[in-house]
């Protein structure tokens, strides 16, 4: 009968602190507690899967009940350390918190560890996924959990320590796992390719490293993928094909296309992914690490050191061409397109118009430089020593006189005011006949035109109050409509005294924030902001005091 196959993930895990791959600060944490006897009742392991707590605690379990031990190596030879590692050793009890999650079940476990080992020196419970365990089972377990017999051990290990509650916490030492980093993936990864006569490139076994984010196990498990398909050897082909990954050539045609805002190639591109039959989420993710990759190209070129001379020269010219704020974009897009993707009744388009929104023109200006430029307008500005207007939608404001600046009506709009149509004292008097209640506001208000726009002006903050009214902005809004031209609208402003600002000043203010008003729409943000906003008119412009 042929030898029975185990997976990798199960034949090489490790079975000492030595053997671990990375976690050397709760290596050492935990040997040094050990050789020096100091031995908690409760620990907590916590970090993404596939990092090594479970694996880490049956390491402890048999540290503490080896025959030797307590000890920082286990001697894997005596009854106690095979026992716990074949997962049959009485003192040692694995539960799964997701399954065993009910105040029953706890209490049932709080009657067992009032009995002494059957055989070991300490009883040790390991409680997988202990998040899932509810509230009111872990009230119940409070007071075990901080005066527990003697010989009993708890070790939690949780992928969310934020659901663990804070009274539980701090009953326990807690030792965060971090996730691997890729060269120690894929170091041990080639070491158990030795070990297993697989051959298997150097550069197969960095994609996967690179694939798995961290866990160890997704890599093994993802290596034995990968050589079952191969029949014994992973190489580049065999890892794309049995992943469903795409190639560099096809990563760097499709940033090729990014950057020179080719839509046609980068949609060849896109449907190119498609139509291999790659994962969509997998090959954004992909996109999203090769974009960070530039970034860091452009901030730290000495963080490529370790690349080949072809993938560094790549990374530069993309860096060099694309800017700081469009990387972002280009993340920001790739996020929101792998967010949509779930909900998606088809990935792989979602995903070739999530691509397609790289390619969108350039040109939009960052909003330092639209600060900046708005700064430089205003000290110019501040040069002519005139008074800012302010303006004042809000009741109590102080008596200064709002300004507007608005481009003089069309052709036709003014041919109607001026005797072809209604006229400003003709729509004071429509207004009075639509809200009777007006009349003594429009005898002391004017009209003006400036644009579509019917201005009314009054000279006391009451008016002012009352006109703003959105009910009654409205009605007044319906009979500007009516009678000077269907996309009308009213601006109600403020006109009271002003002291000191003569006519001289007046003019000048006008005069200053035309000139402002000139400048803000030459500038690029605006610019394109009309582009993509086709009905936007710039109607005033303001500057910001102490800006």
């Amino acid at each position: 009968m042929a030898d029975k196959f185990t997976v990798t993930a199960r034949k090489f895990r490790p079975m000492t602190f030595s053997q671990m791959v990375g976690q050397r600060h709760i290596v050492r944490a935990l040997t040094n507690a050990l050789e020096k006897k100091r031995i908690g009742h409760a620990y907590l392991f916590s970090g993404t899967r596939g990092v090594g707590k479970t694996t880490t605690a049956r390491i402890l379990a048999k540290s503490l009940n080896c025959k030797s031990g307590p000890t920082s190596e286990p001697c894997l030879e005596c009854d106690n350390c095979m026992e716990i590692t074949a997962g049959n050793a009485m003192d040692v009890m694995e539960i799964d918190g997701a399954s065993n999650r009910g105040i029953d079940s706890i209490r049932e476990l709080r009657e067992r560890i009032m009995f002494t080992p059957s055989k070991s020196r300490y009883k040790v419970y390991i409680i997988d996924e202990v998040h899932q365990i509810t509230k009111e089972a872990f009230n119940a377990l409070l007071k075990t959990l901080e005066e527990p017999p003697e010989f009993v051990v708890f070790i939690f290990a949780t992928t969310e320590q934020g659901k663990v509650p804070e009274t539980i916490l701090s009953r326990c030492q807690s030792y965060e796992f971090k996730a691997l980093s890729m060269k120690e993936i894929a170091d041990h990864l080639s070491l158990i390719a030795e070990k297993e006569g697989i051959k298997a490139s150097l550069s197969a076994v960095e994609l996967i490293a690179r694939r798995a984010r961290g866990s160890m196990r997704d890599a093994q498990s993802m290596f034995d993928q990968a050589e079952a398909y191969g029949a014994g050897e992973v190489g580049d082909e065999e890892v794309k094909t049995a992943l469903g990954l795409v190639d560099n050539a096809t990563m760097s045609t499709l940033m090729d296309a990014v950057t020179a805002r080719d839509m046609g190639g980068l949609m060849t591109a896109a449907s190119a992914v498609s139509a291999s039959g790659a994962d969509p989420a997998a090959f954004l993710e992909d996109v999203a690490a090769l974009v960070r990759d530039i970034m860091a190209a452009r901030l730290t070129p000495g963080s490529m050191s370790g690349r080949e001379e072809k993938e560094k020269a790549k990374l530069t010219e993309w860096a060099t061409t694309l800017e700081y704020d469009e990387l972002q974009r280009f993340f920001n897009v790739l996020s929101d397109t792998m967010r949509n993707m779930k909900y998606s009744a088809q990935p792989h388009l979602t995903m070739e118009m999530g691509l397609l929104r790289l390619g969108e023109k350039r040109g939009v200006a960052s909003l330092d430089e639209a600060i900046a430029e708005v700064t430089r307008a205003q000290a110019r500005a501040e040069k002519e020593e005139v008074e800012e207007p302010f303006r004042f939608p809000m009741s109590g404001a102080p008596a200064i006189e709002q300004e507007t600046n608005l481009a003089p009506a069309p052709e036709n709009i003014q041919m109607a005011v001026s005797g072809a149509g209604a006229g400003p004292e003709a729509l004071l008097e429509a207004f009075k006949e639509a809200r009777p209640m007006l009349l003594g506001i429009m005898d002391n208000a004017t009209a003006q035109m400036k644009g579509e726009v019917v201005v009314i002006k009054v000279t006391d903050m009451h008016s002012l109050e009352q006109l703003e009214d959105p009910d009654l902005k409205a009605t007044l809004q319906e009979v500007a409509r009516k009678l000077v031209c269907p996309t009308a609208r009213v601006v109600v402003e403020y006109h009271g005294v002003k002291k000191n600002c003569d006519d001289g000043g007046a003019r000048r203010l006008e005069e200053r924030e035309r000139s402002l008003k000139k400048q803000m729409v030459d500038s690029p943000i605006i610019n394109e902001a009309m582009e993509i906003f086709s009905n936007m008119e710039v109607v005033d412009v303001q500057p910001i005091k102490g800006a």
